[in-house]
């Protein structure tokens, strides 16, 4: 019976058939939906394929099937027609049953045609029906991120989502790690997506580490309980400063190289969209405020205290686990040769090396962040590391508690007995490093300051951190408002020297010169082989006229309206 409000797409054929088996009997067939008609045949029996029957939609719900199947295999590009019929059963081709849903495709904006020559009649051709999605540019991540950058007033989320195949997994991971920005439209409950720009990335102070089941020797494959509990632990990062005093619940936070959001779940059995609203991460990546007090009351599911960071996701096994792994590593070995257990060679020997203090050491092996040059940190480290050869530890002791020069045991040689001249040598017979000792040990600090891995030992936020952004709030009421008293004020504290003036005075630009400051030379160029054409008027007062402009011309000068 006819649906009487005219609801055609509620009938009984657009519902699942209960049976899920592949040879189902024609009357299973006619009765289960449009997803159930996309099922291959089994190729085990090499049976020929059932063509399911349309012959009971209207063309409104044809094309909506076809829209819906071009949707699904938009990765495969324009299809033909009998790929199409083979699967729902509705006949594209040229002269077919379904020519009515032919012109509506043809005229819909969803959908793309392409004329190509039909395979088995050269002559003739043939349409292609392919989806076209409102961005068809959008293929991947980079182009999609590119797509949004060029949308300086926005663009929605909704309109993004046909694009391809895992954009929704996409669009959340850019704005989880900040690279667009997100914006919630309440009235048509929709997301508007802006380009972020230039980023302002922060290091956390603390060292950040994992504390995962170790797994089994390479010969023998880990069980998958291993695993899952590597992956569920892999959600509680450790560190050794308190993280709260810098960062929020909710906020983006990176490890590993690896973006995520604090975690901020409430219940373990939902996933990330569907926990209640006050529970969810904010679209933007830092917040101003806490999460809701009601959060606390009803408990969050991972703990966020002075010594851990619970992350909404796991991080990936050969990325962020594999880089805190590295960055491990790295750290220990900078510990090593800044402690004197590991010489010039590498050997762990120390031989000659005493331990290396200062600035730039106590800045590589702190765990607070620094906003130092990389490269500079680890030339003043090899530069310590150098001068620590001076007075070894295993060498042998200096005389007179004087601290010698790098190349004061270069030149030693051994001896037998005691030291060189008034006991300022080597003892018991050993050997001092050589100058290429001493060079491969300094070059050996200087690549292990370098390591890239290092840059994985602190985690990363968006903007500055909360302490910072909070004391500058507080203190954002006591800032004079009027320059004038801003002067004042940059005076009492020394921050500017007597009789500074608070802003330089605007420089005068003359339009006469050029960015160097010097005058601009005006050039005139002639035209090769330039000649008068009108000789017939030399003689005449025109002719006259004529020859004053040009030699005018020719000196700079201006001859009216330039129609010559």
């Amino acid at each position: 019976m006819a649906n009487s409000y005219g609801f055609d797409f509620l009938r009984n054929e657009h519902n699942l058939a209960p049976s899920s088996s592949a040879t189902a009997d024609s009357s299973a067939i006619s009765s289960s939906s449009v997803a159930t008609a996309y099922q291959r045949p089994n190729s085990a029996n090499n049976a020929p394929a059932v063509i399911p029957d349309a012959s009971h939609k209207s063309d409104l719900e044809k094309q909506a099937d076809v829209l819906l199947f071009l949707r699904h295999h938009r990765s495969s590009g324009c299809l033909p027609p009998p790929v199409i019929y083979k699967s729902l059963g509705i006949d594209l081709s040229d002269g077919g049953t379904d020519a009515a849903v032919v012109t509506m495709l043809l005229n819909n904006p969803k959908v793309n045609v392409e004329e190509v020559p039909d395979p088995e009649n050269p002559s003739l051709n043939m349409n292609l029906f392919g989806y076209r999605a409102k961005f068809s540019t959008v293929r991947d991540k980079a182009t999609l991120l590119a797509q949004i950058n060029r949308c300086k007033n926005g663009v929605k989320w909704n309109d993004l989502m046909d694009a391809y195949e895992g954009v929704e997994k996409d669009l959340q991971k850019l704005l989880t790690g900040g690279e667009i920005l997100g914006v919630t439209n309440p009235e048509e409950k929709d997301k508007i997506l802006f380009p972020r720009g230039e980023s302002f990335l922060v290091e956390l102070d603390g060292c950040v580490t994992l504390e995962l089941p170790k797994l089994p020797p390479p010969s023998i494959a880990p069980s998958a309980g291993i695993l899952q509990a590597r992956k569920l632990h892999s959600r509680i990062v450790k560190t050794d400063v308190d993280p709260r005093l810098q960062i929020r619940r909710g906020e983006a936070i990176r490890v590993g190289g690896e973006w995520f959001r604090v975690s901020s779940a409430v219940r373990e059995d939902l996933p990330l969209d569907k926990q209640p609203p006050r529970a969810q991460a904010p679209p933007s990546v830092v917040s101003m405020k806490e999460l809701s007090k009601k959060n606390e009351v009803d408990g969050y599911v991972r703990r966020f205290d002075s010594r851990t960071i619970p992350l909404d996701g796991t991080l990936s096994e050969n990325g962020g686990i594999g880089a805190l792994a590295k960055a491990k590593v790295a750290r220990e070995r900078l510990h090593s040769i800044a402690g004197g257990g590991e010489g010039g060679s590498g050997s762990g020997t120390g031989a000659g090396m005493r331990g290396v203090t200062g600035g730039a050491s106590a800045t590589l092996l702190s765990s607070f962040a620094t906003e130092k040059n990389p490269s500079m940190l680890a030339g003043v480290f090899a530069k310590s590391v150098a001068a620590s050869f001076g007075m070894g530890r295993a060498g042998g002791g200096v005389g007179g508690g004087g601290r010698k020069r790098p190349t004061a045991k270069i030149n030693s040689r051994q001896r037998d007995g005691g030291g060189l001249g008034g006991g300022h040598g080597l003892r018991g017979g050993r050997t001092a490093l050589d100058a290429d000792a001493v060079k491969a040990a300094v070059e050996n600090a200087r690549s292990a300051a370098l390591d890239p891995a290092l840059s994985h030992s602190h985690a990363v936020r968006h903007g500055c951190t909360k302490d910072v952004r909070d004391m500058y709030l507080e203190t954002l009421a006591s800032i004079p408002t009027s320059e004038v008293d801003l002067h004042k004020m940059l005076l009492e504290n020394k921050l500017i020297d007597p009789g500074e003036k608070m802003s330089r005075p605007r420089m005068k630009r003359k339009a006469n010169v050029d960015n160097d400051g010097k005058p601009k030379k005006r050039r005139y160029y002639e035209r090769k082989n330039m000649r008068r054409t009108n000789t017939h008027l030399d003689g005449t007062d025109i002719g006259a006229m004529l020859a004053i402009a040009a030699e005018k011309q020719s000196q700079g000068k201006s001859v009216g309206d330039g129609g010559m």
